[in-house]
């Protein structure tokens, strides 16, 4: 519980708090980790270094033991690391009777000093005994080859304090009664490598460091790290105040012209700088404000398209009523049609809302199946045919023979109706349409031309867009809400049709719809 209202607190800052928040949680793990390897664990991680210096130290004085410059690799290898080099070349002779100081037996061993370099003032290796050499190598080949010997040196009083290894379990001092700190006295180390030359020859390498004590070391350190952490936490402040504010400033500025265009202001622009992503983001919602723009425009001249048309048939429909209810005799079979006409135009114009939306969001389901498209198209002209008688509309049909299609008959008389209902709307003084039906390559086209102006070059794109129009001027007495053609580019597109339009100021415009023709053949 006490973590979610933690994670609702931390949610709730804004871009500016949150990052000078983890800027200042990154600077204090730099500090804490500064303080780790610095003062905690400094000695520890100095000690290892130091032991992987001498084995290194080992690994080239045995590689360069037998080449021609022997003397001055060992010399670079002990001198880079300041450290102590005895090597030795060992001869195992017979098993001597003497008995050492801890009461072992030892071989008696023949030892060449081979190679020696002597950088400490108080080295051990060149000074302990040939029993203690024969030691440290027994001591190595019964681990493996290798060994290393870790001790505190008192130097005044030549004592031997052990911490790693055997060499140094006893204590060499003249009075062991004598109590020493050892936590002040340098550490030391021998490692003790036995190999062979390329001879066959037994070499025994021996290497001594010492490792000053840390403790002044750390106390140092420590008032260093004081300094420094307070610097760095300042400057960590100063730096977080800097970079969050530089980083919410442009998004604050998109914040504040995103309310805007929330509140309805679509002339509000999105300028984002500094970073790419702020450049992004506003490139992004300068395209949703076009978008946004285009929608209202839209909307309002849906509002208008739609008050207008549905304004002259409820006008016709409410005055042949009142015509009918109030003046004797003229309840005629006329009147009654005007009516039932305008009805069926209110009707159609309400299905075309309901249509486009059904459509775009899938809910309408298409039922496929085949049927004669030629009769269908029939079908579709025979429902002009009154007005054609009414207003003298001339729609001329032009076919090549009868074709099948399989697809949703109801759906493509439905985009044939708003395809010719378009026509007619717009062509010319003539008020001639041609409706033609053409079998081209598998497929069967139907084309529907009119003889008005045309539409120009750049609008093309644009009039198979929702409630588009061309011609805002509503010029005949068949009325639409710009959706006609929106509906027919989606009915085409859930059919797997094709749909175009090419026109010519002036001279009129062809829309037309392609459909693959459907055989028992090819079924």
């Amino acid at each position: 519980m006490k973590r979610n209202i933690f994670a609702d607190k931390l949610n709730s800052l804004g871009i500016k708090w949150r990052t000078f928040f983890y800027l200042i949680i990154f600077t204090g793990i730099i500090v804490i980790l500064l303080w780790l390897s610095q003062v905690v664990f400094f000695d520890d991680i100095y000690k290892n270094i130091r032991i992987t210096e001498i084995k290194d130290c080992a690994d080239k004085i045995e590689r360069a033991i037998g080449e021609n410059d022997e003397a001055s690799a060992v010399d670079d290898a002990a001198n880079d690391t300041d450290i102590c080099v005895v090597v030795l070349e060992i001869f195992n002779n017979e098993v001597d009777s003497n008995i050492d100081f801890n009461g072992k037996s030892t071989n008696r061993y023949t030892l060449n000093t081979v190679y020696s370099y002597h950088t400490e003032n108080y080295c051990v290796i060149h000074s302990i005994d040939k029993v203690s050499y024969t030691e440290l190598y027994s001591g190595a080949i019964n681990n493996g080859g290798s060994q290393l010997q870790r001790f505190k040196v008192n130097e005044k009083r030549r004592q031997y304090f052990g911490i790693e290894g055997n060499f140094f379990d006893r204590d060499y001092s003249e009075n062991n009664s004598t109590k020493v700190d050892t936590e002040n006295l340098p550490e030391s180390i021998i490692y003790t490598r036995v190999t062979e030359n390329i001879s066959g020859n037994t070499i025994m390498i021996l290497l001594n460091a010492t490792i000053s004590p840390m403790g002044s070391t750390i106390r140092t350190l420590n008032r260093m790290l004081i300094v420094i952490t307070a610097i760095l936490i300042a400057f960590a402040m100063l730096l977080a105040t800097v970079i969050s504010w530089r980083v919410s400033k442009p998004l604050r500025k998109l914040t504040t012209s995103a309310n805007r265009l929330a509140g309805g202001d679509y002339t509000t622009e999105f300028s984002g700088t500094g970073y790419k992503e702020v450049k992004q983001l506003s490139d992004a919602l300068n395209y949703a404000q076009t978008e946004l723009s285009k929608v209202d425009s839209l909307r309002r001249e849906l509002i208008a398209n739609i008050s207008h048309d549905l304004r002259t048939p409820l006008t016709m429909i409410s005055g042949y009523s009142e015509v009918m209810r109030d003046i004797p005799g003229e309840n005629t079979p006329e009147n009654v049609q005007v009516i039932i006409d305008e009805t069926k135009r209110l009707t159609d114009l309400v299905n075309d809302v309901l249509d486009i939306s059904q459509i775009e969001s899938g809910v309408g389901k298409i039922e496929k199946n085949e049927f004669l498209l030629t009769n269908a198209l029939k079908n579709v002209l025979s429902r002009f045919k009154k007005l054609c008688e009414k207003d003298k509309y001339v729609i001329n049909f032009i076919c090549d023979g009868d074709v099948w299609v399989y697809a949703d008959e109801k759906r493509i008389m439905q985009a044939l109706y708003n395809l010719i209902g378009n026509a007619i709307n717009h062509t010319g003084a003539d008020k001639s349409v041609t409706v033609t039906q053409q079998c081209l390559d598998g497929k069967v086209r139907i084309s529907v031309t009119d003889t008005g102006e045309g539409i120009e070059k750049d609008q093309l794109p644009y009039i198979w867009d929702r409630y588009y129009k061309v011609d805002k001027v509503h010029k005949r007495s068949i009325i639409g809400t710009g959706l006609g053609l929106s509906i027919v580019k989606n009915i085409m597109n859930i059919s797997g049709g094709i749909y175009g339009v090419t026109s010519e100021l002036g001279k009129g415009s062809t829309f037309y719809i392609e459909l693959p023709i459907f055989s028992k053949q090819t079924e």
